[in-house]
């Protein structure tokens, strides 16, 4: 899918092409998710402008992600999302500036992407209109969208704090532990995302002669990023002292379950070691002379069997 923006009276607004593609000249802003070879085609045969491919976009080594070459300036960096069914992960957005355009080729719609263009649809004024300013802004929206992530994650925790201090059901505990696990890897994967938008930032203000309002919205974002890491490694502390307080909790269980097992087993060692001394071999015993003397035993024992058996079941200690 291929969309482009140009810019009008300082503000972005959507391009919408003709069959041909030959407005697209006009734009200053070509996103593509998931193109086709013919849009590919369009876009090198009226621009002259190659796209990253996917082996490229899979490449992490720093040389891969942050250069500059005939084909113009690239940043390809990581952008954090979540899927239908919540599930956290990362994709890589290639960005590339070339006479005055930015291109932008990702795999998937991005929630970044999707709120930069409601601001942009709200009468945002772009004060130079360039594609460095594109950039940035969209960066900046990026590291606004992992700081909400971050605060979702402190939410979660404190919800997970209170089930946990309370010292409920081991099933309760189970499901806290998986909870913690995703909640852990959201954080690596946004700590990800803010190193590495990190480094392009930095890219960014090494190789351009940006505007000074430019460098200053740059460093502005490096300090953000430099704020929320902090707030990022936090979070793992706080995941780890609530793994370690739910393993104490269901140990302390585990305990107290064996230490009933161990009682009843105390309680009933000497009538066992009673019994079988004498064998219970007496001529008085009623059963001995039943026609289902044996079965009746058979079942007593079964049902002795499995009535303490359910007991510890909806006691939950099994």
């Amino acid at each position: 899918m291929l969309n482009a923006y140009k810019i009008y009276n300082k503000h972005l607004i959507y391009l919408k092409l003709d069959n041909n593609y030959n407005n697209l000249l006009d734009a200053i802003w070509i996103d593509l998710i998931k193109p086709e070879s013919i849009e590919r085609k369009k876009i090198y045969c009226l621009l002259g402008q190659n796209l990253a491919t996917r082996p490229e976009l899979e490449d992490i080594e720093a040389s891969a992600r942050f250069f500059e070459n005939q084909e113009g300036l690239h940043i390809h960096s990581f952008f954090f999302y979540k899927n239908k069914d919540e599930h956290a992960g990362t994709t890589t957005v290639a960005f590339t500036i070339k006479n005055g355009r930015l291109y932008t080729l990702r795999e998937k719609e991005l929630s970044a992407f999707r709120l930069y263009r409601i601001r942009m649809h709200k009468n945002n004024i772009m004060i130079y209109g360039n594609p460095y300013e594109l950039l940035l802004d969209i960066l900046d929206t990026k590291i606004e969208q992992l700081a909400d992530e971050i605060e979702n994650i402190y939410s979660h925790l404190e919800s997970l704090s209170c089930i946990i201090m309370k010292g409920h059901k081991n099933d309760q505990f189970n499901n806290a532990l998986s909870t913690l696990a995703e909640l852990e890897d959201i954080g690596w994967k946004v700590r990800l995302c803010l190193m590495d938008t990190q480094r392009a930032v930095n890219f960014l203000m090494r190789k351009t002669r940006l505007p000074k309002i430019q460098i200053e919205q740059a460093r502005e974002i490096s300090r953000d990023i430099e704020s929320l890491l902090p707030h990022n490694e936090s979070l793992f502390q706080k995941v780890n002292f609530l793994v370690q307080a739910a393993m104490g909790f269901i140990n302390i269980e585990q305990n107290r379950i064996i230490k009933i097992f161990s009682l009843v087993s105390v309680i009933f060692l000497p009538p066992t070691l009673v019994a079988s001394n004498y064998g219970m071999n007496f001529s008085i015993l009623p059963e001995l002379k039943w026609k289902y003397g044996y079965l009746y035993a058979i079942i007593i024992m079964v049902i002795s069997a499995l009535a303490p058996y359910f007991y510890f079941k909806r006691k939950k200690w099994l």
